[in-house]
């Protein structure tokens, strides 16, 4: 066999290598475009496909570059499979003009949601950043702020609603605690400049502290609900946060880790499932306009993101600029 010979037989296995890769890559973009519709309680794995959308559509990126410089038909096949998946790009990436100022005379409303984290640091707890969050919302101005892990004493000249009150003119209040002791209380939030009618908390699929509150404000003469939602979280630890790090340093004696970790994620996917649709019936049953904001805990591409934002308006999508985060 001369080197002529030999170097066509290689490429050719080098090709048909690449092109196998390709359309596992295809498959699993398809995988992940799916994760948007199907219930993880009825096919948990499916919701990792969801999860590795981007670094999948990365890879898809890639391969149509690779067959571009060898055989630039083969390069259709991923260009097809994530045009099909437009819209699901859309949901990571928006592009618009330069927003035009909103005329004083549009009636609108300004809501600000926000995961206080107990107004602690992440790296460093013993330093709360109160102080800061009461400039951010001054310099902000929105009518109504909904918070997530928000905690405040409840006795005492350190009540921080109190502070809201008095030095930014939040009259109205809902807290209603997952957690409290005789000195504060922890949970979900809403301050609002506008008079609350009617508030409440959705009982099923409460999970302490992640849960769904939902106040009713009158505008003038419209009535709106908010819903506050803190989706059930992955509850990840430090050392599981280290773990996921340095997935390519361990080795075969930290497969119980790994499984017990798999267990988390399955878990959350669940009962964040269970969440969204105790909360798209209670939407259907409301009456009146409404506006879900809040932490959702999940990627654009999940199916509890996508369950409650049916039919809805999304702020990113109508107003957003750039790579956007739920």
């Amino acid at each position: 066999m001369d080197k002529r010979t030999f170097l066509r037989r290689k490429l050719g296995f080098i090709s048909k290598t690449m092109f196998l890769a390709n359309m596992l890559a295809i498959v699993a973009l398809l995988m992940s475009y799916s994760a948007t519709f199907i219930n993880p309680k009825s096919f948990w794995p499916i919701a990792f496909m969801g999860l590795g959308y981007l670094p999948i559509l990365l890879i898809n990126i890639g391969f149509i570059f690779y067959w571009l410089l060898r055989k630039r038909k083969i390069a259709l096949y991923s260009l097809v499979t994530i045009l099909i998946g437009w819209p699901f790009l859309t949901k990571h990436w928006n592009i618009r003009k330069e927003n035009a100022p909103v005329s004083s005379e549009v009636r609108t409303l300004r809501i600000m949601t926000f995961n206080a984290h107990l107004f602690k640091k992440v790296n460093d707890e013993k330093k709360n950043f109160k102080a800061d969050v009461v400039r951010i919302i001054d310099s902000i101005s929105p009518d109504v702020i909904c918070f997530q892990e928000y905690i405040s004493k409840i006795k005492g000249k350190h009540v921080f609603s109190e502070e809201f009150k008095d030095k930014l003119g939040y009259d109205y209040f809902f807290f209603e605690p997952s957690s409290k002791n005789d000195y504060e209380a922890y949970g979900m939030a809403v301050l609002s400049r506008f008079p609350i009618y009617d508030s409440g908390t959705i009982k099923d699929n409460d999970y302490g502290i992640n849960r769904i509150s939902y106040v009713d404000i009158k505008k003038q003469d419209t009535l709106i609900r908010i819903y506050n939602i803190h989706l059930r979280s992955f509850a990840l630890q430090n050392e599981d946060k280290e773990f996921i790090q340095n997935l390519s340093n361990n080795n075969e004696s930290d497969n119980s880790r790994t499984r017990k970790l798999s267990r988390k994620l399955k878990n959350a996917f669940e009962l964040r499932s269970e969440q969204a649709h105790s909360l798209k019936k209670h939407m259907n049953e409301c009456q009146y306009p409404y506006i879900a904001v809040g932490d959702f805990n999940d990627t654009p591409m999940s199916y509890s993101v996508n369950l409650i934002g049916d039919r809805l308006y999304n702020a990113f999508k109508e107003k957003g600029n750039g790579w956007g985060v739920t």
